[in-house]
């Protein structure tokens, strides 16, 4: 897991907006699931911040927890699940959890005004918000697809992790510089990075543990380096998800080498997307490219 320098009035902010909301919301949050992609984002926010070099306001830190919502309505209503027969409980958890998503989606819509966000970009992120959520719901349709191909991969890494990274640094922007142009490209580069954190993330997490691998698999999720092995060898892999039954740990442990050695591959897009940001970053004011290459760094 990886360790960004963030201020700790960042790190700390999003509580003080959750006990604004009732207990029945936030007694069914778990702040520890997706911290280190909390942290990514906080750690731009606060890059992007740094064109206004005055001491942080109040609407800021605020306004940099405001993709958090959206984050923790997606951690709370997973597009992905482990087939398995429902008990009722479950059910009704699963139920629960889809009202307290649309509640936070709400709160992100409703809390944009209150932190000074220009007008022009209150109804830009709305939409950019529902557009999240779509993609959440294009994941799902995904699973478990066979026709899951690299550059859906990529496109669905653009426009979630990517999506509110790119909300996080257009909205930093937007408070500090009202600059069209300069907003437009942080959010350029806010998407590739959030996309960049989202596939290192990934690819840590697969060649550390052959269990995380199979989790992903059976729970209809393909890793980026799955999706080369999958291109490169179609024969076999037509026949290890056509089985009518899951197939045996043998089979897994063969599909998580093929894997593996697809690795360098996936490292491959992150270089390439990692080369462009940083021609973005050259074009944009002097005083954002320093922490910004920084943050590249840190990842």
């Amino acid at each position: 897991m990886t360790s960004f320098k963030v201020d700790e009035r960042f790190m700390t902010g999003l509580a003080p907006l959750l006990r604004q909301m009732p207990p029945l919301v936030t007694n069914q949050l778990d702040l520890q699931l997706g911290q280190s992609q909390r942290e990514f984002r906080l750690a731009l926010f606060q890059s992007f911040s740094r064109l206004n070099q005055q001491e942080l306001t109040v609407d800021q830190v605020n306004a940099a927890q405001l993709a958090e919502l959206l984050a923790l309505a997606a951690e709370i209503n997973l597009s992905s699940f482990q087939p398995a027969k429902l008990t009722p409980g479950a059910m009704a958890v699963q139920k629960g959890n889809s009202y307290v998503a649309s509640y936070l989606i709400a709160q992100f819509v409703n809390r944009l005004a209150k932190v000074g966000t220009p007008p022009q970009m209150i109804e830009e992120l709305t939409v950019d918000g529902g557009d999240f959520i779509l993609a959440q719901l294009q994941r799902l349709r995904f699973n478990f697809n066979q026709r899951f191909k690299i550059s859906d991969y990529l496109a669905d890494a653009k426009a979630r992790p990517g999506m509110l990274a790119s909300i996080t640094a257009r909205e930093a922007t937007a408070l500090t510089k009202n600059d069209g142009t300069v907003i437009q490209l942080s959010g350029q580069i806010g998407q590739n990075l959030g996309t960049i954190e989202a596939i290192k993330d990934e690819l840590a997490q697969v060649e550390k543990s052959s269990d995380y691998f199979t989790s992903m698999v059976t729970a209809g999720q393909y890793p980026l380096p799955l999706l080369f092995a999958i291109q490169n060898h179609p024969t076999w892999f037509n026949d290890f998800f056509g089985q009518a039954h899951r197939p045996p740990q043998a089979r897994f442990d063969d599909a998580y080498q093929m894997t593996l050695a697809h690795l360098t591959d996936a490292k491959g897009i992150v270089t390439d997307l990692t080369s462009q940001v940083q021609l973005d970053i050259n074009v944009l004011p002097v005083e954002l490219q320093s922490p910004l290459n920084q943050l590249i760094n840190e990842l």
